[in-house]
């Protein structure tokens, strides 16, 4: 007999609005309109076609099934097991995944998967009474284990890193620590999804997320990375990364990419590893990455360029000093100048994230985050309201001053505020994040810019969805 799992990035309340559920990243897919692949199911499933584990995906966000779809598909796959992916603004929904399992065969085990379970795994249990097992952080080690030991009708009540339901008891087995070796892990079964659902705006090309590292060494206080994880940071060789983008690109024709880690630049030495071997494997390709203003310098970003990057994601997070000191991130508005101006001079693109709604922030910071902006002047921007999840720093200094104002997970993400700042509700930071945007995205080098990257009919179309989908969320 074959052991089944079926891996499941569950249906949204409201099909206009596209949820990404991928580690720290929960939130709706934002400025590009860009839906991210489901990179952490596609993982987990890898691990276990390995084991001989027959795999089924289904991202019932992009491919807009409902859950009665999804207990159609159910019941025709007949899985051994169902994998639950989750996010902090969807929970109490994505949770009804497990019922819906068991409506369809009592007998399907329900895990859930995300940073949400792994800090909240008593909470879950209690939102939805059908969820059987819980993976707490990491899950990929988890699932090699686990599916092993049931694919063989073993016990699971030593696994390290579980949390499950025995007796109508909750048991929280030992914490599982973090991998250290990375290169253990497959490529991702990418085959197992329609990658025509995951494009990039302006060329409609596909784009996949690549694994580079794990973890981040700093204390952001809003940051929530940390949950899932943790603070060390642990890296794959560049040979299996690289190894990675040949094959991706011999097997499904994809050469734009995301390098998938809290910040790809912290180690200058290792990404210079990567863009050489990239370089001398004579690879066309493109992709974006993330970085720290205070992680750059001219040398690193020529080698970047030359390896194929096209746009860098800065977290300038705000244009007041003050505020940035507030955050505990460690740079200034000096570095975040000196980082942008570089990377715009060697030909790399700026995506310039911030956040709107930190701890005394005020309009009058809003007004100088804004300035600020303008002022290195990047070719997109992203505003977010702070998001105070109970795990983080900023939540418990928030919560001490009686700053949170709601416990509705709904409204914990990137559009809603759930935090007074001391000199702003939450509903003015909300107006203000609407009012950065507006004043951003509405100048006439900002929609020149974006013109000029519509090259046919086909990108007019999409650049018009885009248009539709950026005032519909602001």
């Amino acid at each position: 007999m074959v052991y089944k799992v079926y891996f499941v990035n569950p249906p949204v309340i409201d099909p206009k609005v596209k949820m990404i559920r991928e580690g720290r990243c929960m939130q709706r897919s934002g400025t590009w309109t860009a839906i991210w692949a489901p990179y952490s199911l596609c993982m987990g499933a890898a691990i276990l076609e390995d084991l001989k584990i027959e795999c089924k995906i289904s991202d019932c966000v992009v491919e807009e099934m409902n859950f009665n779809k999804l207990k159609k598909d159910i019941k025709d796959f007949n899985p051994n097991a169902i994998i639950i992916n989750t996010s902090t603004p969807s929970i109490d929904n994505d949770l009804k995944t497990a019922s819906l399992a068991k409506s369809v065969n009592p007998d399907i085990l329900t895990v859930a998967i995300g940073i949400h379970p792994s800090e909240k795994p008593d909470e879950c249990f209690e939102m939805d009474k059908n969820l059987d097992l819980i993976i707490r952080g990491e899950p990929e080690e988890a699932f090699k284990e686990l599916f092993d030991i049931l694919r063989d009708n073993g016990s699971y009540n030593k696994l390290k890193g579980i949390s499950y339901k025995k007796d109508n008891k909750i048991i929280h087995n030992e914490y599982r620590p973090l991998m250290h070796d990375l290169d253990w892990l497959p490529f991702p079964a990418w085959h197992l999804i329609n990658l025509k659902h995951y494009t990039l705006p302006f060329s409609d090309k596909p784009f996949l997320l690549l694994g580079t590292a794990r973890g981040c060494p700093h204390k952001c206080t809003f940051c929530f990375a940390k949950a899932y994880y943790g603070r060390g940071l642990r890296l794959r060789s560049p040979k299996k990364i690289v190894d990675e983008i040949e094959y991706v690109k011999d097997k499904f024709g994809v050469d734009d990419l995301l390098m998938w880690t809290e910040a790809f630049t912290i180690n200058n030495k290792y990404c210079i590893e990567i863009c050489d071997e990239i370089i001398n494997r004579k690879l066309k390709i493109k992709f974006v990455c993330n970085s720290r203003v205070d992680s750059v310098n001219l040398a690193l970003l020529k080698k970047l360029k030359q390896a194929g990057c096209w746009m860098i994601g800065y977290g300038i997070e705000s244009g007041n000093q003050k505020i940035l000191d507030g955050t505990k991130k460690g740079i200034t508005l000096e570095q975040s100048k000196k980082a942008v101006k570089l990377t715009k001079q060697v030909g790399i693109e700026v995506t310039a994230h911030t956040v709107v709604g930190l701890l005394g922030e005020s309009p009058e910071t809003v007004r100088e985050t804004l300035k600020f902006i303008k002022e290195i002047d990047p070719e997109f921007a992203q505003f977010y309201c702070v998001v105070p999840m109970p795990w983080t720093e900023i939540y418990e200094e928030a919560k001490e001053k009686g700053y949170i104002v709601s416990d509705d997970y709904h409204l914990y993400e990137q559009n809603f505020s759930v935090m007074h700042t001391g000199k702003m509700s939450p509903e003015e930071v909300v107006k203000w994040r609407e009012w950065l945007y507006r004043r951003f995205y509405m100048r006439p080098i900002t929609v020149w810019r974006t013109m000029k990257r519509i090259r046919n009919w086909d990108n007019l179309k999409k650049f018009a969805y885009m248009v539709k989908d950026f005032l519909t969320w602001v």
